[in-house]
């Protein structure tokens, strides 16, 4: 699993709610949901929107990720 499969699945677990539910909330499959939060799908970018914004979170925040590598470093 991914950092973004975890933050998905304890984003859900922060609010308590089953997949069934949160999936039900963001407008998608409880299946897809599982596959998103698996890592076996991805989503569309109105997924990506719907998921944030039930989350109460951004877009960048949750799919993207912000570390900074050696190599990133070594550029600055």
């Amino acid at each position: 699993m991914t950092e973004l499969n975890y933050k998905l699945i304890r984003l859900r677990k922060d609010k308590g709610e089953s997949q069934a539910t949160a999936a039900k909330h963001i407008g998608i499959s409880q299946s897809m949901l599982a596959m998103l939060e698996a890592g076996d799908r991805h989503g569309s970018d109105a997924t990506k929107i719907a998921i944030a914004n039930y989350y109460g979170a951004s877009v960048e925040s949750i799919f993207f990720s912000h570390k900074i590598t050696n190599r990133d470093k070594e550029l600055v």
